[in-house]
């Protein structure tokens, strides 16, 4: 299911649009707050992001310009109800997916969604394969507890079963989690990896 975030200052426009598009199976999440917006996106993981342009506190260029310096993949559809030239070609020239005019047409936001979804889609699995082919890290070795891993990583692997793996820094935690990732059947899927040391506890 494809994830939508929307940060725009009007409540009404952000249900009219989670409505929307939730009626289209997207899953929708959305913020009135530009600050707590830019920690949505932070710690976040979202397809496309409609974005308002102005609004208290940041407005919708800075947080574009932020994204811009973050060198993040998501997909941003700018909305405003004051549509300009000025405006259209500073959004492009932040790397702005698309811009929508406000009172949001339903058809052309559909259509610009379903776009910039789909062009976030083929980023991550471009991505997802560059990295698979630079990917060298194998478990290797013939002693016994390497073996018994490697068993236990074949048997679990291939289950539902929710696996807890613990070990010192540098045992190879991560190659064991990549591991078991590739002999699932979700190897299809991205292996979404999330640092909760870096997560403030009021988002965790």
């Amino acid at each position: 299911m494809k994830s939508i975030l929307v940060i725009d200052d009007e409540r009404e426009i952000c249900e009219s649009i989670k409505m929307i598009l939730e009626y289209e199976d997207y899953s929708v999440d959305y913020t009135t707050d530009s600050s707590k917006g830019i920690q949505k996106l932070d710690f976040g993981n979202y397809d496309v992001l409609l974005l308002d342009i102005q609004m208290p506190g940041k407005n919708g260029f800075e947080i574009l310009s932020w994204l811009k310096e973050k060198v993040s993949d998501i997909k941003v559809i700018m909305i405003s109800a004051h549509a300009s030239v000025q405006n259209a070609v500073t959004a492009t020239k932040l790397g702005a997916f698309d811009f929508l005019e406000k009172p949001i047409d339903r058809d052309k936001l559909l259509i610009s969604v379903r776009n910039a979804s789909d062009q976030s889609t083929l980023l991550k699995e471009n991505k997802k394969l560059k990295k698979e082919l630079s990917t060298t890290d194998v478990i290797i070795g013939n002693s016994p507890s390497i073996k018994n891993i490697l068993e236990t990583i074949s048997r679990v692997a291939k289950t539902d079963a929710r696996i807890f793996i613990t070990g010192e820094n540098g045992t190879g935690k991560e190659l064991v989690a990549q591991e078991i990732h590739k002999q699932s059947l979700r190897n299809n899927k991205e292996l979404i990896e999330v640092n909760c040391a870096a997560i403030p506890h009021e988002l965790i």
